[in-house]
């Protein structure tokens, strides 16, 4: 077997990393606050229209508004925040040690607190320290994984407000190891009076251009921006908002990387971009054969043999669609999405894409202290040893790891 390398596992900072690479943006942020203490505006409901719903479904708090079994996941995900650095979720040499217990040879590492501060400076209205912030997590997980970085690599952060900077950083941090960068899973908002913009747009080519000469990986991560779903589905005659958090946390994400992938293909963007790669992550896997197939009729380029009978079929696309090749085509080439390894099984998708899916562990995250490779072993039989190197090191070839 070639390497193994997990896309997608987590650093636990502790809940002072930002003092330790600058006093000076800790101080303006004010005392650190816990992850349960910003959790509320992260995972609850805080769409204004739930002042407009019945008095029985008025919560007394934003955190009432998470479903029970998920607060429940996110005291245990509070309770593993680090304390210093040489708490094994977050000590570089105990994480080696962890991997290679597993078999595992490179991790990317995702940051988990990482929202704390960004939360803070929001409820402060310092939206202007947040680049500022993202940068600081750069440079922190950098410092944190000093003389691993062939085996550890930090996903760099960067600010999509601005492309230029965005550039900037991220060829900073390649120089030092990084080889992948975060982007949402929804519209970019540029000024928060204005619609948000597609990631398709060609204002942001210059960023893929760089992403492919720097040799990067854009990381789709879930919680890292995502679709909202209409809130009228709260309005359902109820006494509590456990319908609309359950939309909201079960269907919502597995929404938002259709709709991401779909324009990235119908708007040119892999035909533009032929040479970059995109990592979806954590969102699961069962959705991605109904959305090959679904854009493939959508353009008219389905194929079928139950269906080959003469008979004229009508597509959506029609003319609109003027690329190469069929979508699933490009998605099969540039995509790689990672299966929630605790969760699902990797069949049927496995035999359906079975380029597509790559490793992950989600490691050391509620969900992610499992052997995920063990997990992942017993389920992989006899298949063929390009679709194990595929699904275990793929990521790596197609960026030149």
């Amino acid at each position: 077997m070639n390497k193994i390398i997990d896309v997608d596992a987590h650093v636990h900072e502790p809940v002072d990393w930002v003092a330790h690479v600058d006093q000076g943006l800790a101080d303006a942020l004010g005392p650190p606050a816990t992850f349960l203490e910003i959790s509320d505006s992260v995972f609850g409901i805080g769409n204004p229209a739930v002042r407009e719903l019945p008095e029985q479904q008025q919560p007394d708090s934003r955190y009432e508004t998470i479903l029970p079994g998920f607060q429940r996941h996110l005291e245990m995900t509070d309770d593993r925040q680090a304390e210093t650095l040489e708490d094994p979720f977050c000590n570089a040499a105990a994480r080696i040690a962890h991997c290679d217990e597993r078999g595992i040879d490179v991790q990317f590492l995702n940051p988990s607190f990482l929202v704390g501060p960004i939360v803070q400076a929001a409820r402060t209205k310092q939206y202007h320290l947040i680049p500022d912030i993202r940068r600081c997590w750069n440079t922190w997980a950098m410092n944190l994984v000093e003389g691993y970085t062939n085996r550890l690599i930090p996903v760099t952060q960067i600010d999509l407000a601005d492309i230029a900077g965005s550039i900037s950083e991220m060829t900073r941090m390649r120089k030092l190891g990084s080889r992948a960068f975060a982007i949402p899973e929804s519209p970019v908002t540029v000024e928060r009076s204005k619609p948000g913009k597609s990631l398709t747009h060609p204002d942001f080519d210059p960023l893929w251009a760089a992403a492919v000469d720097l040799g990067m990986a854009a990381f789709a991560h879930v919680g890292f921006g995502r679709e909202r779903i209409n809130f009228g589905w709260a309005n359902n005659g109820g006494n509590n908002l456990d319908t609309y958090a359950f939309l909201s946390q079960v269907i919502a994400p597995q929404v938002a990387p259709q709709l991401l992938l779909a324009a990235m293909v119908f708007d040119g963007l892999f035909e533009r971009f032929p040479k970059l790669t995109v990592v979806v992550e954590e969102v699961g896997i069962t959705w991605l054969p109904h959305l090959l197939s679904v854009l493939d009729h959508g353009v008219g380029q389905a194929s079928c043999e139950e269906l080959n009978d003469g008979e004229f079929r009508p597509d959506f696309a029609g003319s609109a669609y003027k690329l190469p090749l069929k979508p699933s085509e490009y998605l099969r080439r540039q995509v790689r999405v990672t299966p929630l390894v605790i969760n699902e099984p990797l069949q049927p998708v496995l035999d359906k894409a079975p380029e597509m899916l790559c490793f992950s562990s989600d490691y050391p995250h509620v969900e992610g202290t499992a052997d995920a490779v063990a997990i992942c072993e017993g389920q992989m039989g006899s298949l063929p040893k390009a679709t194990r190197e595929a699904f275990y090191g793929g990521v790596g070839d197609m960026i030149g790891l």
